[in-house]
């Protein structure tokens, strides 16, 4: 995997249509979240797919909060969303075989500052990635509520 194309996956919509794009910016402006810290902290192999992660054991209840909202929301607008728990990852390889993988020696900082809207295309050198728009998360102002607004 490039560097450039590494990204945590909030969640994958698939295939859409301008009418639905449209629906995903409008739902993505809306998203108000405080930017934060996810620790990957182990290494993974799924062989269904060929996708080796590195991901994290446990995701702060605050973060979570803003993961399942962003789910209700999708699911309100007609998108399909995975309805396994959410996992976060970062894809580090495609189509990889593995035997086993080593232990992750040293768990690796991952800042979560904005929120992207991602176009991915598979072709035969690798996946594409066109970044359609980004959208920062913003720290809360005094008295505000943390987390999820």
């Amino acid at each position: 995997m490039r560097r450039e194309n590494m990204h945590l996956t909030l969640a994958f919509i698939g295939a859409v249509s301008p009418a639905q794009l449209d629906d995903l910016l409008n739902l993505a402006s809306e998203l108000r979240a405080e930017p934060f810290d996810l620790t990957l902290d182990q290494l993974g192999w799924w062989p269904r797919n060929g996708i080796v992660w590195a991901g994290s054991r446990a995701v702060p209840p605050c973060q979570r909060r803003f993961f399942d909202e962003l789910s209700r929301d999708l699911i309100a607008r007609g998108f399909t969303v995975d309805a396994r728990a959410y996992f976060p990852h970062i894809t580090l390889l495609r189509n990889g075989r593995c035997k086993g993988l080593a232990e992750l020696g040293k768990p690796i900082g991952w800042r979560v500052d904005a929120i992207t809207l991602v176009e991915s295309s598979l072709q035969a050198a690798g996946s594409n990635y066109k970044v359609l728009a980004r959208w920062p998360l913003l720290e809360a102002a005094s008295g505000d509520e943390a987390c999820m607004q």
